[in-house]
């Protein structure tokens, strides 16, 4: 592992891990998602997606001493990007060249509700900043954890898949165009619907409900965020 900052978080040391540390992660990965209460929130990689990630992706590591607490990620695969690219545009017919994986969000059962995930993507969001390249996370329909900490930093819900029983995902695209008005909209939407208030061109849809889902965005819609059952959804365009 190479370490980029430390004490970059409540004492806690960054470092970008290696192909060297496959076993240290795998084994972290592993015993982690075993912990979750819903272990298809965490889709597993494969033994050679994660060496690949490890040897040519960006992929941060915080330690606390010698424990590693918290992994997330950037994939550098081109092929995997452009698929990315081409099921968004599939969906609102846009031009979308590549969208780069962000994946291997986790943090150790004992370290959650410290801030971390959202460090963790603020450093990764950093980094794709410095290349100026779209990032896509993926995450499970049903992990509002997760969806609510992409949204939080103004990714848009662009695109879904049901790829089993139990196994329907999002994608997060981080258009940094409309990143500022996605995440000032989500906290007026989230105030108005706190107070009963229904607001026109805003759809709230059951988190489960792929085909809604599709249908929506396919009629121009993007995803701005997430209650704990629903997705909130807001035709594009639209000012509050």
């Amino acid at each position: 592992m190479i370490r980029l900052e430390e004490n970059a978080y409540k004492g806690y040391t960054l470092c970008k891990m290696q192909e060297c540390d496959f076993v240290f992660v795998k084994d972290f990965l592993d015993s982690q998602r075993s912990k979750l209460g819903n272990i298809e929130f965490f889709y597993p990689y494969k033994d050679d997606e994660l060496r690949a990630v490890l040897s040519c992706g960006y992929f941060l590591g915080l330690i606390d001493e010698d424990k590693l607490i918290a992994t997330f990620a950037v994939d550098s695969d081109e092929e995997y990007a452009s698929t990315l690219a081409d099921l968004i545009n599939s969906f609102d017919g846009g031009n979308l060249q590549r969208a780069y994986e962000s994946s291997g969000l986790m943090v150790a059962e004992e370290y959650r509700g410290r801030g971390i995930a959202k460090f963790m993507m603020a450093k990764i969001m950093d980094y794709a900043k410095s290349l100026s390249i779209a990032i896509c996370g993926v995450v499970h329909t049903r992990n509002v954890a997760s969806m609510s900490t992409f949204f939080s930093f103004g990714f848009e819900l662009r695109a879904v898949w049901h790829m089993s029983e139990g196994y329907d995902f999002v994608y997060l695209l981080y258009d940094e165009g409309n990143c500022e008005n996605n995440k000032e909209n989500l906290k007026k939407v989230l105030h108005l619907e706190k107070n009963g208030v229904k607001i026109k061109n805003v759809e709230e849809i059951s988190n489960t409900d792929v085909n809604k889902h599709t249908a929506l965005l396919k009629d121009g819609y993007v995803g701005i965020g997430c209650t704990d059952t629903d997705i909130l959804f807001m035709k594009k365009g639209v000012k509050l």
